[in-house]
Formats: structure tokens, sequence, C-alpha cells
């Protein structure tokens, strides 16, 4: 029996970008950019510190060897060794810091609840979302309730499982080019939710070249981070990203634990800070919709 699929297969092709443009979705940065507090955003996670790993492979005596063994190892090597390095897994950091509890992750695990932007739902190596369980009883029915009146289907733009919510970060493993589209398609996917929220409640403007989602791509030596941001003109709505820092966490001189600290103040101050703005437009939803529908 020949094995599955793997699910980076269909990205292969760069003829993919063209299939994403036509659907409003580009792998570059817009002419005008990002709003200025968007940038300063990004910089002051990329410069905040954190405390990092006391032992790791990253060390100066060991990195070398480490870059060398996985060289020709595949993508589960990666995520064992490399990945937490990188990302680390908010559902580990959240045993010791509970403020993390109200995020959720998953793991090469289908977006299954998602409404893709192509034919194919997200499958990323590891994303993060919020935990269905973080919003209030109310909060989880008018949001349910209001993406129920727009969309007709058992999918949803909010989800992308059954518990994750509004998903916001998405890491992919292998190369880089390849990563970087389907980090593309998982955060656009993603931001569509958002949007429509605050559309749905008047406020889209404040998303408007806003950052909405973050992304790693890295393989057995690279890591790529970006950003990404929605641009709305009326009723159209394009996404596009900006690739705001790499290194190569091989070359001696680098700063590899750059990746590890800006996730880390994501989690810390970025995620929650978010939540609270999706919130803030949730409890503007109605309580009773045209029609009778209601939470």
């Amino acid at each position: 029996m020949w094995p599955r699929e793997h699910k980076s297969v269909p990205f292969r092709d760069p003829s993919w970008q063209y299939e994403f443009n036509r659907c409003g979705t580009y792998m570059s940065e817009d002419s005008e950019g990002l709003g200025a507090e968007a940038t300063a955003l990004y910089k002051d996670l990329l410069e905040r510190e954190q405390p990092l790993p006391l032992k790791s492979l990253f060390d100066d005596d060991i990195v070398g060897e480490t870059c060398e063994r996985i060289r020709s190892k595949n993508e589960i090597t990666l995520f064992r060794d490399i990945t937490p390095l990188i990302a680390p897994s908010v559902d580990l950091l959240a045993n010791d810091n509970p403020h993390l509890g109200f995020l959720c992750e998953s793991t090469d695990e289908v977006w299954s609840s998602s409404q893709p932007v192509i034919r194919l739902q997200p499958q990323p190596s590891y994303g993060v979302g919020f935990s269905s369980e973080a919003f209030t009883e109310e909060q989880f029915f008018k949001a349910t309730d209001f993406f129920d009146q727009i969309c007709a289907a058992e999918t949803s733009p909010m989800m992308a499982t059954p518990e994750m919510y509004f998903p916001c970060f998405s890491l992919e493993i292998g190369p880089i080019a390849l990563a970087e589209r389907q980090n593309v398609h998982n955060m656009s996917v993603a931001m569509r939710g958002v949007v429509e929220l605050f559309r749905g409640v008047c406020r889209e403007a404040e998303v408007h070249r806003q950052i909405l989602g973050f992304s790693i791509a890295h393989n057995h030596r690279r890591v790529e981070i970006s950003v990404h941001y929605p641009v709305i003109h009326g009723d159209v709505t394009n996404f596009y990203r900006k690739m705001i820092h790499s290194f190569d966490f091989s070359d001696p001189g680098c700063d590899r634990w750059a990746a590890y600290r800006f996730t880390r103040n994501l989690y810390d101050t970025w995620m929650p800070a978010h939540f609270a703005r999706i919130c803030s437009a949730i409890d503007d939803l109605p309580l009773e919709w045209p029609g009778g529908g209601h939470y």
C-alpha cells in the first residue's frame, strides 16, 4: 500500500501563487505596506527579551553537530528537535504559565472546521488560536449565531477545529518557498474570520492594514518570520504577507534565539491583546437578528 500524499504536494507547483492571487491572497507585501502602528508592533515583538532554555541543541558547542545530523532528516525529526527551539508549545508553556490557558494549539491537524481560501483546508505543522472555552457563554453563542447567519455550511470562518477559534499563528516545516505558500494559505483562511466579524459590526477600519496573523517557515537550518494583514476597500478584502526577519541558525554569528523570543512575545503580549480586540467586536454583535435569529 502506498503512503498517503504529503500535505505539501499541492503547493509544490509555483502556479499556486496565481491561484492565490485570483482569490485576493498575495505572497508579497501591499504597495502601501503596513500601518505605522503595526510596524512598531512587530519590531517590539522581535526585540523584547524572554528567558531562554538553559541547555538545548542550539548551544554553541553542539549546534553545528545538530545541523549536520538533521540535514537529511524528515519533518518529524525537525519538529521534534528544532521546532520547540523556534516556536515552543503553548500547551506545555501553559503548565507553568496559567495566563496562557486561553490559547489552543494544533499539531499537524487538519483545520477541518475552517473555510479554505482555495479547495484545500489548512494543515499547519503547528498552529495556535483561541480555545473555545476562553469565550464567555454569551460571546460564544453571539459569534456562532453571527457566522451561522452569513454561512450556509458546516464549516465557519471563525473556526480551525472544534476546539480552536480565530487561529492567528501558523508554522510550517520544509523547503522555505513551499512552507511560505502553506503559511500564506493558512493565515489567509484565519484572517477572513476576523475581517468578517469586524465588518459585521461596522468596525472593519480597525483591522485595515493591521497585523492579524503571524507565521514561521523553517527547514534544517533556515528560519523566516512573516506577518499577515488585510487591506480593505469597501466590500473587497485582499490579504498580504511581509517577511520581517530571517536567519540561518547554523551561522555562529546569528541570533539563533530570535524566533523563540518572538514567539514567546506573541503568546505573552500580542495574543492577549488580539483576543481582547476580537471579544470587543463580538460584544458589539446584536443579541437577536432580524427574522428571529438569536443566540
